[in-house]
């Protein structure tokens, strides 16, 4: 839970100031390219009014000096024949390009334009029109180093924010890391605490019932005090489980096939028993490496569930097989199944999904919990499906 919250963290802040900066870049290539292409217009605009003739006092707006623009521009008349070529400063290009510019600017039927490295201008003239090009490659070149210079700062910027968040996210879940514990610390302690009790009381209950006889209050106290010491061992499981230092897995390799057999088939006759169907298929010869013991409390926490669970004379099936060399376990079961917003929470301790309908089965909502740590300590994945009213299906992935 912490691990995820953090990661969280991290996205939530990468994520918006990655959009921050992103449209900052955005703004200032657009800013920079309206400005350019502004002046461009501009000079274009003068050109267009001298006829194709600037005056050398005019300032390059490209490199500051003092002279010609680098451009051309060409003199029309009413059929598109040329009048005039005018080329400023050292400016090189065949008069069959020229040519062929105006042709291209003419084609596109626009006022202004850029092809190639030249921005050009259409005028209407008294004697035809002038068709004005200035050369913008420095321009482009300089555009296209700002976004190079933009973007490169963007993820520098967006990396320097990744590790800040990363730092801060450890700051940040640290109270709830410090809750967290103590909560899983007095689980431990209480649950130590409450299992003398309990099975005080228990003892006391035979003893009574031994001298008075049958007696429906204390079965009764029997009873719960069972279902206490059931709640109070699965909360030792899960403190075990959390306590991953001080409970230590006894790894062995053994044969899978033979633990999903042995855990399921004595679930057979009890589902008999209750009108339902019950199917084992799992491949012979499986082996795996990890806690034995760990393995079958995982079944048998899902078989029991799936039972529980199930429709009226519903369907069971528990299948074992494995596939890109992962060994991966199924319990189905026909029922009401789980809503889709619902497939995560269910493994989430004391989640219970209908309070009414658990309080008959004797669920604590710590079953999936148990299973979910356990299977995660050996390194593997469990998650649910499920089509709402029809059928639900746990998976576990080894």
């Amino acid at each position: 839970m912490i691990r995820k919250l953090q990661i969280k963290i991290v996205v939530v802040i990468t994520l918006l100031l990655t959009i921050v900066i992103t449209a900052l870049m955005f703004a200032i290539n657009i800013i920079s390219q309206n400005n350019s292409s502004q002046q461009t217009q501009e000079r274009l605009q003068s050109i267009a009014n001298s006829d194709g003739t600037m005056s050398p006092t005019q300032i390059n707006p490209y490199n500051n000096a003092i002279g010609y623009i680098d451009n051309f521009s060409v003199l029309l008349d009413y059929n598109n024949e040329v009048l005039k070529i005018s080329l400023n400063r050292n400016i090189i290009v065949q008069q069959t390009d020229i040519i062929s510019y105006v042709n291209a600017a003419l084609a596109t039927g626009q006022e202004t334009g850029v092809i190639g490295t030249y921005a050009f201008t259409v005028q209407q003239k008294r004697y035809g029109k002038i068709v004005v090009f200035l050369d913008i490659s420095v321009q482009q070149q300089q555009n296209k180093n700002l976004i190079a210079t933009t973007v490169t700062i963007g993820l520098i910027s967006i990396l320097i924010f990744f590790i800040i968040a990363l730092i801060l996210s450890f700051w940040l879940v640290k109270p709830v890391k410090e809750t967290m514990d103590k909560q899983k610390l007095f689980i431990s302690n209480a649950s130590h605490e409450l299992k003398t009790p309990l099975a005080v009381i228990s003892a006391n209950a035979d003893v009574l019932e031994s001298e008075i006889g049958d007696n429906k209050w204390l079965s009764y106290i029997r009873s719960e005090s069972v279902r206490m010491s059931e709640l109070v061992n699965e909360l030792l499981c899960l403190a075990r489980l959390d306590d991953k230092s001080g409970h230590k897995m006894i790894v062995s390799e053994f044969n899978l096939t033979d633990v999903v057999l042995q855990t399921a088939l004595p679930f057979e006759s009890t589902v008999f028993e209750m009108g339902k169907k019950f199917d084992v298929d799992a491949e012979p010869d499986i082996m795996y490496r990890g806690d034995e013991s760990s393995i079958k409390h995982v079944l048998t926490i899902l078989i029991d569930n799936a039972i529980k669970y199930s429709s009226e004379h519903g369907e069971i099936s528990v299948k074992l097989y494995t596939h890109s060399g992962k060994k991966i376990i199924e319990v189905y079961n026909t029922g009401d199944g789980i809503p889709q917003d619902k497939l995560d929470k269910v493994f989430e301790r004391f989640y219970r999904q209908d309070e009414a309908r658990n309080s008959k089965s004797g669920g604590y909502g710590l079953g999936l919990a148990i299973a979910k740590a356990t299977v995660e300590r050996h390194n593997g994945k469990i998650f649910a499906k499920s089509d709402y009213g029809k059928w639900a299906k746990f998976t576990v992935v080894l």
